[in-house]
């Protein structure tokens, strides 16, 4: 049997209808091009995300290992400050993961990325309140045991962190751009019993700012009119009858103190005088003026003013600075 070529006519219907369906199928390609570039460019934008926080994360370790080796020297606003940050940085790890990945290869990562990411949650927590309530309360038992099981939730996060890098090596799961950094939370190494000790001990010494403290202090007596010092270091007022005081009192502690009274006694003259005045509740580190009546005083004379907390013992942890004593004389 013998065929036929094509005829001219024959040729040109054929590359009517084969046009279109090449067309179509480049479109077709281009379209699975571009939807793959779209996968990939999401996927790494979601990656680079998650890398970006976990860096963030190992500064933060380096941070908490800082404080951890000054728990028996360090205050509890920078302890609190570090513990805050580092537990800042993880809610927004633990914000991100709530949500779906952009795509179904993801899903594995988000999976171990949360489980780590709650493991440290957990054991910061625990590990901070372990830290404070030693220090607050130096004799409560049990804290300890409370403390191995935060490092051990530490520990255990960033075992899982590992496991996220492994994943992310696999070939079929999606590569960040750069290489994920090493996180560690955990602040130390060797038995969680024996680290949990040391911890626990730090906390509690006594040479630290970490407990809970107030302490109030007389830290300054003013007189009007004013005092100057002679050369012989001692108070002169000038010519005068009547001399009035303020007392500047101090919370040095590291919580607010209650509402207080100071006293003034002046002693020199025929009989002492003593007046009282009060203060409200002091921050940390606020001040206050309590301010006196007038006092008699003859000129000529030598005198001493004691200004003096009043029944601070229950709010104060340091009694020695609760008490000012000034000699003066006055000119005549």
């Amino acid at each position: 049997m013998i065929f036929d070529p094509p005829t001219r006519s024959r040729r040109r219907t054929l590359g009517r209808l084969l046009w279109p369906l090449l067309i179509a199928g480049a479109v077709v390609t281009a379209l699975v091009v571009s939807a793959a570039g779209d996968e990939t460019r999401v996927e790494l934008e979601y990656l680079e995300v998650l890398r970006a926080q976990v860096s963030e994360i190992s500064r933060d370790g380096d941070a908490l290992r800082d404080v951890v080796s000054r728990l028996d020297s360090i205050e509890r606003v920078e302890f609190e400050t570090v513990v805050n940050t580092i537990r800042d940085d993880v809610a927004e790890g633990l914000s991100f993961v709530a949500k779906e990945p952009p795509t179904a290869a993801l899903v594995s990562v988000r999976s171990v990325y949360r489980q780590a990411l709650q493991s440290w949650d957990v054991g910061l927590l625990g590990f901070s309140a372990a830290v404070l309530l030693s220090a607050d309360e130096p004799t409560t038992v049990g804290e300890v045991d409370n403390m191995v099981k935060a490092l051990a939730e530490l520990r255990t996060g960033d075992a899982i962190y590992r496991d996220l890098v492994s994943e992310l090596a696999r070939e079929d799961t999606p590569d960040p751009l750069t290489p994920m950094p090493t996180v560690a939370l955990m602040p130390g190494q060797g038995r969680l019993v024996t680290l949990a000790v040391i911890y626990v001990d730090a906390a509690r010494s006594s040479s630290n700012s970490l407990g809970l403290r107030p302490g109030l202090a007389v830290s300054q007596i003013l007189s009007d009119p004013d005092w100057e010092v002679n050369p012989s270091d001692q108070a002169v007022l000038p010519a005068t009858e009547t001399v009035s005081f303020s007392v500047v009192v101090t919370n040095l502690g590291n919580v607010a103190s209650e509402p207080g009274s100071v006293t003034v006694v002046l002693s020199g003259g025929s009989e002492p005088i003593e007046l009282e005045g009060s203060f409200g509740a002091l921050d940390p580190n606020q001040q206050t003026t309590v301010m006196f009546a007038a006092m008699a005083v003859t000129p000529g004379g030598v005198y001493q003013v004691d200004a003096e907390l009043v029944a601070a013992g229950g709010q104060d942890s340091d009694l020695t600075d609760n008490h000012l004593r000034v000699q003066f004389t006055v000119n005549g």
